[in-house]
């Protein structure tokens, strides 16, 4: 709701306040920018001017160069008194061109572009705005311009709330994508994986682009040292992100293993092309740069569309992180392949064209993350899978040597950290080499799996149970006295005898001799399985099938 609240206070640019523009023709004029052209315009008489049929933009350059005469709408009685700011003459997106005026009263040349310090600070650099005063004709140079540029005349104090909502948006944007940016860092600063470094460059470089091409970087000390490469700044710094952004969409959405010809190409029309046009740009020679954006342009287009079908492959494939790439990216490039071909149509933007680049950026950036939390989710499992794995016994699911053995360790510095009493049981089962050889040993692995089961119904939250040899278990049980050890270990004997006389039909009549020991002050690891497998060894001489404790 406030996001649509926002959108309806930036309203689109449609030529309102001028009632007509006229294009000069005189062809003797030299078209830059210049004080004796804008003098000569001014003076021209009316035959030196082509009405134009539309008022909302400067249409009719010449190789991005020329001069227009705009007449504007009867100012309202008593608007400038109220407001004390009059009216302003509105030239939006100038981008790489370069605009001089002649505005009554004084019709004094004047000239501004995005790149230089001239623009009014009062305002943002989404149009270069100069203030004039009374309802004669304004006249309008340009040069370097890429497209047919919109123009507008509004109420001082009426565009400054336009204006003010348009930060609002465009700020609120950046401070989404730096943030992202910034934590993205932080992670990869810690797990030092270089799809995070990628992402977060990705981010900074696609931020420092929005705010080259509104302009209002170089109105920030920290980058106004920016300007003075002009427009090729900004085509380097675009290109760079387009470099950038499909590195890290091949590492991120795993299209190497999952569509590797594709992601070949997606390799060289996003990266390598790019960057050998990176070189030449900034290169001395040729002197001219007017190929680029053509070229770069061109590109661009053939990247996200290789880009695109190779994510789509990707995901069916069963990639999760292609889809959420495609749900970021592809809303955001759609966006700005429709802005970029309505403003070189010389179409006024809607403020969703206008305002959806840096919106959907910031978009983007939050369901990226979104997926990079979700890659560390998964590798997270895998870990947690392995590390399962490693430490787990097969065939009966409890910890393998090593793995009781850390988990004893750990736990026997909790119970002096505590103060609290630590006993060990050491089972093993009786006659188990004489059930493999009379049953096989698909039998003899379903009495270790079903004593496994006894334990582990009988044992208490807490208790970890491994299996440290052929037929051998250890089961330590924290806050466990050695009465109550002895408890537990009676509970379990019994149980076994009685649960498994029979296991898979075969009569086997299972039964353990346990050990049990409680932890000393001098007690090590190896020192607690050592006296709880001795006092194994004496249930075993004392007859098998009986409990044995060892103070």
């Amino acid at each position: 709701m406030l996001l649509m609240i926002l959108l309806a206070g930036c309203a689109r640019q449609d030529g309102a306040g001028i009632r007509s523009i006229d294009r000069h023709v005189d062809d003797r004029l030299p078209a830059a920018a210049a004080d004796l052209s804008a003098d000569r315009v001014v003076a021209a008489d009316d035959a030196r001017f082509q009405p134009l049929a539309r008022t909302e933009h400067l249409a009719g350059a010449v190789d991005g160069r020329g001069w227009w005469r705009l007449r504007p709408e009867p100012s309202t009685a008593g608007a400038s008194a109220t407001h004390g700011r009059g009216r302003l003459l509105l030239v939006y997106y100038p981008y790489s061109a370069r605009v001089t005026v002649a505005l009554p009263p004084d019709y004094r040349p004047r000239s501004a572009s995005i790149f230089t310090s001239e623009p009014d600070p009062a305002y943002s650099r989404r149009a270069l705005v100069f203030p004039f005063e009374g309802d004669g004709p304004l006249y309008v140079g340009v040069e370097s311009a890429r497209y047919p540029l919109p123009v507008e005349v509004r109420d001082a104090h009426d565009y400054a709330v336009q204006d003010q909502a348009h930060a609002r948006l465009l700020w609120g944007s950046v401070g989404i994508l730096i943030g992202v940016s910034l934590a993205v860092l932080l992670f990869w600063s810690l797990l030092r994986e270089r799809v995070y470094l990628l992402f977060a460059l990705s981010m900074a470089l696609q931020l420092l682009y929005v705010l080259c091409a509104y302009g209002d970087a170089y109105s920030l000390p920290a980058l106004a040292w920016l300007g003075r490469f002009g427009v090729e700044g900004i085509w380097f710094v675009a290109t760079s992100s387009t470099i950038v952004t499909v590195l890290f969409l091949i590492e991120f959405g795993e299209l190497r293993p999952r569509a590797p010809r594709l992601s070949g190409i997606l390799g060289w029309v996003g990266a390598r092309l790019p960057g050998l046009l990176l070189i030449a740009l900034v290169l001395p020679w040729p002197a001219y740069k007017g190929w680029f954006p053509p070229l770069g342009n061109g590109l661009l287009l053939l990247a996200n569309l290789v880009a695109i079908v190779t994510l789509a492959v990707a995901w069916l494939r069963g990639s999760r992180h292609a889809g959420f790439v495609l749900i970021a990216w592809v809303p955001m490039i759609s966006v700005s392949t429709a802005r970029t071909v309505q403003l070189g149509a010389g179409i006024p933007l809607t403020p969703w064209l206008e305002y959806g680049l840096p919106l959907l950026m910031a978009f983007a950036a939050v369901v990226l993350v979104l997926g990079l939390a979700d890659r560390m989710l998964t590798f997270r499992r895998e870990r947690d899978a392995a590390q399962r794995h490693a430490e787990r016994d097969g065939l009966t699911g409890a910890y393998n040597r090593d793995g009781i053995t850390a988990r004893l360790g750990h736990a026997l510095n909790e119970t002096r950290r505590l103060h609290q009493p630590l006993a060990v049981l050491f089972l093993d089962l009786d006659h188990f080499k004489a059930i493999n050889d009379n049953y096989g040993h698909p039998i003899g692995d379903a009495c270790l799996r079903a004593v496994v089961e006894v334990i582990r119904d009988q044992a208490r939250l807490g208790d970890q149970l491994g299996r440290v040899g052929g037929e051998e278990f250890l089961l330590y049980l924290p806050g466990a006295t050695l009465a109550a050890a002895r408890g537990t270990a009676e509970r379990l004997r019994s149980e076994v005898q009685t649960r498994c006389r029979e296991v898979m039909g075969a009569p086997v009549r299972l039964t353990l001799s346990i050990g049990v020991v409680e932890c000393e002050p001098r007690d090590t690891v190896e020192s607690l399985i050592r006296r709880a497998d001795e006092a194994m060894y004496r249930a075993k001489h004392a007859g098998r099938n009986q409990v044995v404790v060892l103070a």
